[in-house]
């Protein structure tokens, strides 16, 4: 039969109607004619597929037909998950398979294909069982002869298919032992708890099978020909020194191997795992010696490895910022308590709880910035949002079982040898390695000092940091405070100095002189100790081409005629010399380390296996082992950047880097690197190149009559960013409008009652007790009225059926507050970037929707429609066009201003963004208050005066409602900056000397809870004076505030039995501030982030209807 005549065939079998519920899929597709008795398998095959593709309820649409914002938002594993699941295949197979039984079929490779197909098509990720594929397949085999050929097969595959979705054996045990690391690395592979553990052997990946040479070179010989540096090359890709001062982190995390006098070099001391024993140690001795003991915290700015001292400056420092970055983790998680984990926890048991979930986040955020930001360097990617990620499962070809991840790793002594980067040694790093050497071996130079002196001198050195407590440790002579700390200031000038201070380049004959005794202890030790392969078999075994002549290993005659002279025979270039003196790879896109063709092959061998053979970076890394928030912090990077070395730098050194520092974002390049990098992508406009300055001098006023001088004075005190506002004008608009503070009061009171209405649910078994989001009511019902006093186009408000919904218009202007309030604060550099480009893309949006409502009003309607629906693409059409009375008067008043609509622009978004978000600010605060068990009577009273309804009962309970957020309040008013030399007064009375450029920081108890302004601040007081708005927002949103708050709360406290529901409220965080004792206080969402504002996050209420 011809194709044309299969594919009429085709025509005609389309033409009986399906119908769902009564024929199955392959009854449908294979009707009872005599015709298709008559096809080839391979006709028939080509038949079904085209049936199926018509049938599918699944529209397919082509690259060129998906939104680009739906491409953008797509991840790479949604990617493979939408290509791989592929239900027509293994539709297609059953139905092949019951031809087998009831038809003969010529072509026997179809039928023999029929299990890897149907493999295949079932064991793929995203498989919609809705389709009931596996029920068709199971229903089939249950029809068909036991005995026959094509039955046994299929079943085979069905046990492959139900066997491979369960490791085999298990990689994760429940229990509290299996959930956190061991200090010594143990239990990482739960069936050999041994393996990759601290004083274990290292392995070998390399059978050598040359013959050794009977008289091997002098390795002093061998150091002075092909090493020793000779002149300093700088690294061709621009890297910075810190990049491999993090690489030294790296390697001494995972190598450690003794000389000492009745040790063995086979044992390798620390772990094999990226678990930082740099910084906790390598067994429970030296955990506990950096442990306080309290809350899973750290000693201050202590670490765990001796080595650290022996190492660049650089190099310590990175080690203190982990140290640093696990204990605001742990006060983080603690702070968040998540599910109410540590409720019932306290003393060791709290502790250890802590400490193990603080160093899984930490180590997580290790291991992030080694995949985002240190091999993206490695391969040249030039901050691509892809990165090499060798953590995710990954199914089998075939579809049967996955690619093995979890299951250990054990670091094999050829490695220990690979990652002697010491020709990569910076300028910056080879002066301080002299001093430091020198001061150890006065009066002798490196070629003098032996390597039995140099271990000699290591372990006095070891010695010395073993009997002191690290809390004490003398790391490069670095002053430590009254707490144990570092100058944040010390340690921020030598991440920034090793930033600019570009590496060397990979190469022969480049090691620093002061090298030359290590490098003949590591040769001695590669062959007489673990008598290693040589580099052509160590070649072999990584899949690369041997070398048949020294001149191919590096073509540089001085170099290949050296070794050919030490070695005679290519064949013999021990391991060693071999890696370290190979040519270089050139700097090329995909290779920017540049070190010789096989190292840079083997690192990456090397990432994998440490990575994704680590059971808690695999099978154990989880929300529910880190928490939500923990894996959050550390798996999202920093924003400026695609990488997380950023967020380290900026939470543990707060102030010390601006938010937008390509030091602190991009701080494995040196800047002029960085700098070409950003032109070419046309973003360089958005960061700060200069070299950061010394950190801002921050002020804490804790005095009213400061604050108030401070929040008032604009001679003296302006807040970044800065904007104009004409508050008169604005006021005197909502004035315009008749009857105004009725027209607030009953649009909050009618729409909130709706809304808890709407959105609350039955919490009792009667129906009386229901439940309701209070920030979801309060923060709806601000943006609605938002939009109906500015006519904003908002879904369901005042009649119209398109726009955006309130809840997202309340994000919309949250944003830009949020900025306006924590943007200031440079001790907040890790957060700001969000925070401004959140702000700026939604500033911008407000914008186009507020100028195109002027214009509207105004009565040019022609350019509205395509302005407003290309630009901001939020009105749908005429019908939201329409404009209320209520915003026409106010609209009236502005007008008649004479100002022209960029100004009044300027004007509406201001005070829109000022007034929408404060009300749930200040109601979650007050309710949280009057809802605590010890406020009950201050609750009932509020329940009285709920009931009435008349001014006198509304202003008392606004008052209240103050009252109680003044004694809760937590979030500070804007920071400013003083624009010249000023003098303040402190709470004690003292004078404040204030210079131009400092910053003054309000806090909220010097606001609110002055003991100057009442003789018991503390006290709840209904008729306290202290103003409180005054650090909430301008004149128009207190006079909206006034009104709103009572209109609002009033619908909830008319209601018995209001309480908080089990949940509680949602927690809060304390970020870093201007002082160790004044935080910054984080609103933490739902996700586990934290937010200045309450938004993304729930507070629910019970209350009886």
């Amino acid at each position: 039969m011809t194709t044309e005549k299969v594919s009429q065939v085709g025509i005609s079998c389309h033409e009986p109607t399906l119908d769902p519920n009564s024929n199955s899929f392959l009854d449908y597709l294979l009707p009872s004619r005599p015709v298709f008795q008559t096809l080839s398998a391979s006709q028939l095959k080509s038949l079904v597929q085209d049936k199926m593709h018509q049938t599918t309820d699944t529209a397919r649409l082509s690259a060129t037909e998906v939104p680009k914002r739906a491409q953008s938002t797509m991840t790479q594993a949604q990617r493979k998950t939408s290509s791989a699941s592929n239900t027509a295949v293994g539709q297609m197979q059953s139905l092949l398979g019951q031809l087998s039984r009831t038809r003969i079929v010529s072509d026997v490779k179809l039928l023999a294909q029929a299990p890897n197909l149907i493999l295949s098509g079932l064991s793929a990720r995203g498989l919609d069982d809705r389709k009931l594929l596996l029920e068709q397949l199971i229903t089939l085999l249950a029809s068909m002869p036991v005995a026959s050929n094509i039955s046994q097969k299929l079943s085979d595959a069905l046990i492959r298919i139900i066997w491979g979705n369960l490791p085999h054996p298990p990689v994760s045990f429940m229990g509290r032992a299996y959930r956190f690391r061991r200090a010594d690395g143990s239990d990482n592979n739960i069936i050999n708890p041994k393996l990759g553990a601290s004083n274990q052997p290292y392995s070998r990946n390399v059978q050598r099978t040359q013959p050794q040479m009977v008289n091997l070179p002098d390795p002093g010989t061998v150091y002075d020909l092909l090493l020793a540096r000779d002149s300093f090359e700088p690294h061709p890709t621009g890297i910075s020194s810190l990049l491999f001062n993090f690489a030294n982190i790296i390697i001494h995390d995972i190598f450690s191997t003794t000389r000492e006098p009745g040790a063995h070099s086979a044992i390798n001391q620390h772990s094999s795992y990226l678990d930082l024993q740099v910084v906790y140690g390598a067994n429970m001795e030296e955990l506990q010696r950096v442990r306080t003991g309290t809350l899973g915290l750290l000693k201050a700015d202590a670490v765990g490895d001796w080595r650290m001292a022996m190492m660049p400056p650089a190099t310590a420092a990175l080690a203190v910022l982990f140290s640093r970055s696990h204990n605001i983790i742990a006060k983080r998680i603690y702070e968040i308590n998540e599910a109410h984990r540590f409720d019932d926890l306290e003393g060791e048991s709290l502790d250890e709880e802590l400490f193990g979930i603080a160093r899984l986040v930490n180590c997580g955020l290790f291991l992030h910035i080694i995949l985002r930001d240190y091999i993206p360097v490695i391969l040249n990617t030039n901050d691509a949002e892809w990165y090499v990620n060798p953590l995710d499962q990954i199914k089998n070809i075939g579809g049967f079982g996955s690619l093995e991840r979890g299951i250990g790793n054990s670091v094999a002594a050829e490695f220990s040898v690979l990652y002697r980067w010491h020709a990569a040694v910076s300028r910056m790093d080879e002066e301080w390695m002299n001093d430091f050497l020198q001061s150890q071996f006065p009066g002798k130079r490196p070629e003098e000092v032996s390597s039995r002196e140099f271990v000699d001198a290591a372990a006095a050195l070891k010695s010395q940091f073993h009997h002191t407590d690290p809390s004490e440790w003398n790391l490069h002579n670095w002053e430590r405070d009254g707490q144990g700390k570092f100058n944040d200031g010390l340690l921020a000038q030598v991440i920034k100095d090793a930033v600019q201070d570009v590496a060397a380049a990979f190469r022969a004959r480049g090691h620093p002189s002061w090298f030359r005794p290590i490098e003949i202890l590591g040769m001695l030790t590669a062959r007489k100790d673990w008598a290693l392969c040589t580099m052509n078999e160590f070649r072999h075994f990584l899949g690369l081409k041997t070398y048949s002549s020294f001149s191919e290993w590096n073509p540089d005659p001085k170099v290949y005629k050296a070794a050919e002279m030490l070695y005679g025979d290519i064949e013999n270039l021990e391991l060693y010399p071999g890696l370290m003196a190979e040519e270089a790879k050139p700097s090329i896109p995909g290779s920017g380390l540049c070190p010789g063709y096989t190292i840079s092959r083997g690192i990456l061998s090397d990432a994998a296996a440490l990575t994704r053979g680590d059971r808690f970076y695999t099978n154990d890394f989880s929300t529910s082992n880190l928490t939500s928030q923990g894996y959050h912090y550390c798996t999202t990077p920093q924003s400026g950047s695609h990488g997380l070395m950023g967020k380290l730098i900026m939470s543990t050194l707060p102030g010390q880097f601006p938010y937008n520092s390509i030091y602190a974002l991009f701080p494995f390049r040196v800047p002029d690197r960085t700098i070409s990098m950003l032109k070419e992508k046309r973003t360089l406009e958005h960061y700060d190149t200069s070299y950061p300055a010394l950190a801002r001098n921050w002020h804490v006023i804790e005095s009213y009559s400061s604050s108030k001088h401070i929040l008032e004075d604009s001679r003296y005190f302006v807040p970044l960013p800065s904007t104009k506002y004409d508050e008169n004008l604005m006021t005197s608009a909502i004035h315009s409008i008749p009857r105004w503070q009725d027209e607030v009061s009953d649009f909050y009171s009618i729409n909130t009652d709706t809304l808890m209405k709407e959105h609350s649910v039955s919490f009792s078994p009667s129906g009386r007790q229901r439940i309701v989001d209070l920030l979801e009511v309060v923060n709806t019902v601000s943006a609605q009225f938002t939009s109906m006093l500015f006519a904003l186009p908002t879904c369901g408000s005042h009649g119209m059926q398109l726009g955006v919904s309130p809840q997202d218009l309340f994000a919309t202007l949250a944003k830009p507050l949020a900025y306006a309030m924590y943007g200031s604060f440079d001790f907040q550099g890790h957060q700001t970037w969000q925070l401004e480009e959140q702000a700026e893309v939604c500033t911008r949006s407000l914008k186009n929707l507020i100028w195109a409502r002027l214009h509207t009003v105004d009565g040019l309607l022609s350019p509205v429609f395509s302005l407003v629906q290309g630009i901001s693409n939020v009105v749908g059409g005429p019908g939201n066009i329409a404009v209320n009375d209520l915003a026409k008067q106010f609209y009236d008043t502005l007008f008649a201003s004479g100002k022209n609509n960029d100004e009044l622009v300027e004007d509406c978004l201001h005070m829109m963004v000022s007034m929408t978000a404060t009300h749930s600010l200040v109601l979650m605060q007050a309710f949280k208050w009057f809802l605590d068990e010890e406020n009950a009577e201050h609750l009932s009273a509020v329940y009285t005066l709920a009931q009435k309804n008349e001014p006198a009962s509304n202003a008392e309970l606004r008052n209240r409602i103050m009252e109680a957020y003044r004694l809760n309040s937590i979030t500070p008013p804007q920071g400013k900056f003083a624009l010249q030399a000023v003098g303040l007064t402190d709470v004690d009375g003292n004078k404040v000397h204030v210079q131009v450029g400092d910053g003054v920081y309000i806090s909220p108890s010097a606001l609110y809870r002055d003991p100057h302004l009442s003789q018991d601040p503390e006290r709840f007081s209904p008729s306290s004076k202290t103003p409180v708005c005054l650090g909430l927002g301008d004149t128009p949103t207190q006079l909206i505030l006034e009104v709103a708050l009572p209109a609002i709360a009033k619908q909830f406290f008319k209601h018995s039995g209001l309480g908080m529901a089990p949940a509680g409220p949602p927690p809060v965080v304390n970020d870093a501030g201007p002082t160790l004792n004044e935080k910054l206080p984080y609103f933490v969402s739902n996700q586990g982030s934290g937010y200045p504002l309450p938004i993304n996050t729930s507070m629910h209420v019970i209350y009886e209807a």
